[in-house]
């Protein structure tokens, strides 16, 4: 069940009069009020100490107080949450380890609707979304398997956004921020309720800035060299809007109408180098209905890569192309050339529908929700220059069913269970269930439970067709022809193992609530079990001759020689399943009120893996790289609010944040101890572990008027070296500060 439906279930609840803050509430929510905040853990709202599940929450208040525009920034301040930075523009987060630089299992959402891009990676879009910081009601993270309610890559967690109702949230302002690296935001929203059926909203950015320097390594020639990546433009761009219309049938059913489009310009890490990110759009069409027992959503999502190219390739076939031999070209044609044989070139889409029905049974206690949702995607690279087949060719669909009933069994105890069903056209009988059982206090719950996930593997695993030497390894496989087979004989032709959907399983048991009148504890445990992980791309020996049926062609570079009908040399690289890992950790989170206008918090997570059967590479040897869990053991964050300061219009943070050394693996991505400071091809240049590093923040905000407030925002203070991830720059001081005019 999409997370559309939680969405419904929220605006129902504060549509059906259930407590909620007033805006100036919001504004100030210090850890007395945690109680009062509604997050969305289930397939209906519950209070945040009453959710059973490890659910973090950016408020309101937290969103407004944050000068900058792109609020992934605000995810470093979680416990269990994973936050990584590659650059000013560069925010990242994943949840209980086994991250990669293209992480799709943690599910990224907005007002019901998958933001993760239609495109072929179907990677959350972070920071190049359609919606702006000021439109932000609230943000949601619920970590840990979350199949079973939100479908298929909600594998590691959700990452949830709910926007503003404009009959809540009436009214217009205009934002700017400017700061370090020539950070810039330009915003707009304005919202009208034009009377009890009608309301609609208008919003709007423009943000621009610059990346730090930095250059990373690629190899050229036989044999390998390593050379700079040639010409890396540093400065991004993001121009993103949307446009809603709400129409009150009644008080309690509702048709929202919503659309939402952004061109943006950004770096992008990836397993094997970066990618220059140009003219990348995303945009969607999206229709809801709600009322109190039913629920309908349909949306379409378009994604276009513009004239994003990969730096890595470009740069080795400039330099190719302007060598002496029959092949060189003037350095000006050589560059056109290069251009055009890496540039990426898709246009795909993805349409999704979900219906829901809920109701309850108030004399057996029992609420029930069952829903069905369908999803089509179709991959369009317009001239087959990154997936197989001709354009058009790839159309993947997907049904899936959800039921969840949630047993009252006594005044203080609840037993709540889902199972999901899905059936995609590669990957059938995918069945995810979840089960836990709630002790409610009066200020709190303890929470124990089980829950299955799993993350199916991307278009582009399944289908891709790069440079006529790296496959996809979906459906049916990879035939190929293997060194030293005979390349006429039909019996020579095998298959490599198509691709599995990673899963996990895993146990949890946590607490959240107020022990003591101005202590509030929010502790998680988990152990899970995580196998089917997918590899980098690896390589085979042989010489391909279809993807899933579809026919490919061969790269000469990499095709081999045929010596009396014997085919020799010849690779290819595709993805393949390992390995098993268990992991477990600790989340715990403590705010403590020391007065009313002081508050404090201390968030800390452990986490470790044993790993099992990981020679991904089928070498028989289980390196550093197949065991590694990608995430520091332990990290950890304090934070020193003070409020009502100056006649109760100044509010200050003070925060630090502590990242213990770890190494991180993603394909030819090291950052290790060992071997750090060298080059090992195919590896990128090995900077050294990740981590290791103690920052320290600050940020204020003044309401200077009733329509004017001031914000600024002061990240590693001291200027520590904080390198968090493979292929980027040490992230410096950074310095932001905002202005905010609303009626």
């Amino acid at each position: 069940m999409k997370a559309s439906v939680l969405i419904s279930l929220t605006t129902i609840l504060f549509m059906q009069g259930v407590k909620a803050q007033t805006e100036n509430e919001d504004k100030t929510i210090a850890t007395d009020t945690l109680s009062e905040v509604v997050v969305t853990s289930l397939l209906r709202p519950e209070k945040i100490t009453r959710a059973p599940a490890a659910i973090q929450a950016v408020t309101i208040a937290d969103v407004e107080h944050f000068a900058g525009s792109n609020v992934g920034e605000l995810l470093s301040r979680l416990q269990g949450v994973e936050f990584t930075r590659y650059g000013v523009d560069g925010t990242t987060f994943n949840a209980r380890g086994l991250n990669s630089a293209f992480n799709y299992k943690v599910l990224q959402m907005v007002d019901g609707r998958i933001s993760t891009a239609a495109l072929s990676g179907n990677l959350p879009v972070f920071n190049n979304g359609t919606t702006i910081k000021d439109d932000i009601h609230q943000l949601e993270i619920v970590l840990g398997p979350q199949t079973a309610l939100h479908g298929p890559n909600a594998h590691n967690g959700v990452f949830n956004t709910i926007t503003k109702d404009p009959r809540r949230y009436p009214g217009t302002s205009v934002s700017l921020s400017a700061g370090s690296q020539y950070q810039f935001s330009g915003r707009f929203r304005h919202a009208q309720k034009i009377d009890n059926h009608w309301a609609w909203k208008v919003t709007g950015e423009y943000a621009t800035g610059q990346e730090f320097d930095f250059i990373d390594s690629v190899y050229v020639g036989m044999p390998s060299k390593s050379i700079k990546e040639r010409n890396v433009d540093y400065d991004f761009r993001h121009i993103r809007g949307e446009a809603h219309v709400y129409y009150n049938i009644n008080p309690k059913t509702e048709i929202v109408v919503s659309s939402g489009a952004s061109n943006n310009n950004f770096l992008q890490v990836t397993t094997n180098g970066r990618n220059q990110m140009r003219g990348v759009t995303y945009t969607f069409l999206q229709a809801k209905f709600r009322s109190p027992h039913f629920y309908a959503n349909v949306y379409n999502t378009w994604g276009d890569l513009g004239k994003s190219y990969n730096i890595p390739a470009y740069t080795q076939v400039f330099w190719t192309r302007t060598q002496p031999g029959p092949a060189m070209l003037p350095p000006d044609e050589a560059e056109q050339f290069a251009l055009n044989s890496t540039r990426f070139k898709e246009k795909s889409r993805r349409f999704n529908a979900d219906v829901q029905y809920n109701t309850h049974f108030s004399e057996a206690g029992l609420f029930l929700v069952a829903g069905l949702d369908f999803e089509n995607s179709r991959p369009n690279t317009t001239d087959g220059t990154t997936l197989v087949g001709e354009p058009n060719a790839i159309s993947v669909s997907q049904l899936g069913a959800v039921l969840q009933l949630e047993k009252k069994l006594s005044t203080n105890m609840r037993l709540i269970g889902a199972l999901r069903y899905d059936s995609n056209d590669n990957f059938k009988d995918l069945a995810a269930p979840k089960l836990t059982l709630v002790k409610d206090f009066d200020q709190g719950s303890i929470r124990f439970g089980w829950a299955k996930a799993y993350a199916l593997p991307s278009i582009q695993s399944q289908y891709a067709s790069i440079r006529d030497f790296f496959f996809g390894n979906g459906g049916t496989g990879v035939a190929y022809i293997p060194n030293n087979s005979q390349v006429n004989d039909p019996n020579s032709v095998v298959s490599t193992q198509p691709l599995k959907p990673e899963e996990v399983d895993t146990w949890e048991i946590g607490y959240k609530g107020q022990p003591l009148q101005k202590l509030w504890i929010d502790a998680n445990a988990y152990y899970g079990t995580s196998k089917n992980f997918i590899t980098p791309s690896l390589p085979v020996g042989g010489r391909a001759l279809s993807v899933n049926g579809i026919s490919v062609t061969h790269n000469p570079m990499f095709a081999g020689t045929e010596n009396n009908g014997t085919l020799q040399g010849a690779t290819f690289f595709t993805f393949f399943n390992y390995g098993k890992a268990k992991v477990y950790g600790l989340d715990l989170g403590v705010n403590y009120t020391i007065s009313p206008s002081v508050q404090m918090a201390l968030k800390y997570s452990w986490m470790n893996a044993e790993f099992d059967e990981n020679d991904a590479n089928r070498d028989g040897v289980i390196s550093s790289d197949e065991k590694s869990i990608n995430a520091p053991n332990h990290r950890a964050v304090a934070l020193l609010t003070v409020q009502n300061l100056c006649k109760q219009r100044l509010a200050l943070t003070f925060g630090s944040r502590v990242v213990q050394k770890y190494d991180f693996y993603s394909g030819s991505q090291v950052g290790s101890a060992e071997g750090a400071g060298t080059r090992t091809p195919p590896k990128n240049f090995n900077y050294g572990p990740l981590g290791g590093f103690s920052t320290f923040e600050m940020s204020s905000d003044y309401r200077w008027s009733k329509t004017v407030t001031l914000n600024f925002n002061l990240t590693n203070i001291f200027n520590t070296k904080q390198i968090e991830f493979v292929g980027a720059p040490s992230i410096g001081r950074l310095a932001m500060v905002g202005v905010k005019i609303s009626d």
